[in-house]
């Protein structure tokens, strides 16, 4: 056995505002696919908030047969998602610049990490696989946007590889009014491998400003199974967060960005609770310059203001809950049978209580799913 990488479909302008198809090969096992986007900002891109690709990358999804979703998430989750796969982030440059060029790579691996080797998605089980890409990008602040697709696959194997890892947005639901209760139940087949939870909240128009952050202290969430007689987790988001990295390895997550100064608009800063950041900040003269103001808050959306011309060359970030995700694996050494059995604890129930409405809490799942549509549950 061996792995073949290659790429696919060369850089590609995508139409702003639109879904990107392509069409995947007949037959091969698909280890990953490795996205590469970029996207060109316009003079005023600062005028309109929040400017990230990953924030303009609305669904990435791979679809067989017409209408079976292989794959579906949201950008930011795809590369949350990706993170807790790779242990660390996928390259992204972020740049809040006029006529600048913003960058990343979303991957999507099919198995437990790149070249798993046990878990592929197998094409020839399909009559057609499509990959679609969907973005939200504006006309008015960006000039063009272009993806290239990468293949990783598997080559000469003699292991029959009869499942891969769906990953999938299962329900998105905002709580009706602050402090009310949204208790969503988890599906009660199959085997679950990791539980992904984003918390996103509401972006005030043009300042990007988080109306309501969601890992304020007054926020609560729980995890329950059997028909709640046993309470798994039952924690602020903010703990989970914490409790995540501890478990995973991950530390504390580190990022960087080029972020655009501005006294009313937000830099994404990645992380729901930064930790620190470190700026540098450059400057032509010698003359003294005083650096900036940064909110004396540890939210994920930062006002960033600079005076005496000084330009910001980079910021390095260290936090936790990348875009306002955490999540619950079920498993110790990686192996189907320590996966969660969703009939075993069925009803599995989730409670998040919204001391205020401005989020939607976002469920990601991954499961082993058969080869094919006969075998699609």
């Amino acid at each position: 056995m061996y792995f073949k990488e290659q790429r696919y479909e060369k850089a590609k302008a995508s139409t702003l505002a639109s879904t990107h198809t392509v069409e995947l090969p007949e037959t091969g096992l698909l280890d990953s696919i490795s996205l590469q986007f970029a996207l060109v900002n316009k003079s005023a891109v600062y005028d309109d908030s929040p400017t990230t690709l990953h924030h303009n990358i609305t669904k990435i999804e791979v679809i067989g047969d017409n209408d079976k979703s292989l794959f579906s998430m949201r950008g930011e989750q795809a590369i949350a998602k990706a993170y807790r796969k790779m242990k660390s982030l996928p390259e992204m440059l972020q740049n809040g610049y006029g006529g600048k060029t913003q960058w990343g790579v979303i991957p999507i691996f099919f198995g437990r990490r790149y070249k798993d080797g046990h878990y592929a998605l197998d094409l020839s089980k399909w009559d057609k696989v499509e990959l679609q890409v969907t973005n939200a990008v504006s006309s008015t602040y960006f000039t063009s946007l272009s993806m290239e697709t990468r293949l990783c696959t598997i080559e000469d194997s003699v292991e029959a590889h009869p499942k891969f890892l769906k990953q999938w947005e299962y329900e998105a639901e905002k709580p009706a009014a602050a402090t009310s209760y949204i208790r969503p139940k988890l599906p009660t087949s199959g085997m679950l491998r990791a539980l992904m939870i984003q918390l996103d909240p509401d972006l005030t128009a043009l300042t990007g400003q988080i109306a309501e952050d969601p890992i304020g202290d007054s926020y609560n969430w729980k995890l329950w199974f059997k028909d709640r007689a046993l309470t798994v987790r039952d924690h602020r988001p903010k703990d989970l967060m914490r409790d995540e990295h501890y478990m995973n390895g991950l530390g504390i997550g580190q990022s960087g960005c080029l972020p655009y100064p501005s006294k009313t608009q937000r830099t994404d800063f990645h992380w729901a609770y930064v930790e620190n950041v470190t700026f540098s900040p450059i400057h032509t003269s010698d003359a003294d310059i005083a650096l900036l103001s940064f909110e004396d808050s540890r939210g994920r959306m930062q006002i960033l203001n600079s005076v005496g011309g000084s330009t910001f060359y980079m910021a390095h970030i260290r936090g936790i809950g990348l875009f306002h995700t955490f999540e619950i694996p079920f498993y110790i050494d990686d192996i189907e049978t320590e996966y969660l059995d969703l009939n075993r604890y069925k009803p599995i129930e989730i409670e998040w209580y919204g001391f205020e409405a401005g989020n939607t809490h976002r469920i990601i799942l991954e499961k082993p799913i058969g080869q094919g549509p006969a075998e699609y549950a």
